[in-house]
């Protein structure tokens, strides 16, 4: 590839690169911590056996954080939901209550006030007595 066409193709690839960066400057700018928030877009009434995609999007004051690592736990009782081995649907097992928890690790948004957040999870519908998630 001639030295011309390499510089090119650098160029292209950080202007393409600039429009992300910004956003997370934007977001984390150097004025101290930001406040961090979940929005969790998916149904929290769940029908038993009938799977539900998990959809949460990470916010630094209002701006989305694209690409942030969640953790996602079920509590206090996994017999009624569980995750699936993917982890990004939930799986409702038993009618009951249990809650969606999501955490932030090893977020790019350094200086960020991170919460865990619980979602309150309803499950309706009928299983087998003594029924337990996989």
């Amino acid at each position: 590839m001639r030295h011309c066409a390499r510089v090119a193709a650098v160029r292209i690839v950080v202007l393409g690169a600039l429009p992300a960066a910004c956003t997370v400057f934007d977001a984390l700018g150097p004025s101290g911590p930001r406040a961090v928030t979940f929005v969790y877009a998916g149904d929290s009434v769940l029908s038993v056996n009938q799977p539900v995609p998990v959809v949460v999007t990470v916010l630094a004051q209002g701006v989305p954080l694209p690409g942030q690592r969640l953790r996602l736990d079920i509590g206090p009782d996994s017999t009624r939901v569980t995750l699936n081995i993917a982890g990004d649907s939930l799986i409702p097992c038993r009618a009951g209550q249990a809650s969606l928890l999501i955490r932030l690790l090893h977020s790019s948004a350094a200086g960020t006030e991170v919460p865990d957040t619980a979602i309150a999870l309803r499950v309706t519908g009928g299983a087998p007595p003594g029924a337990r998630c996989p």
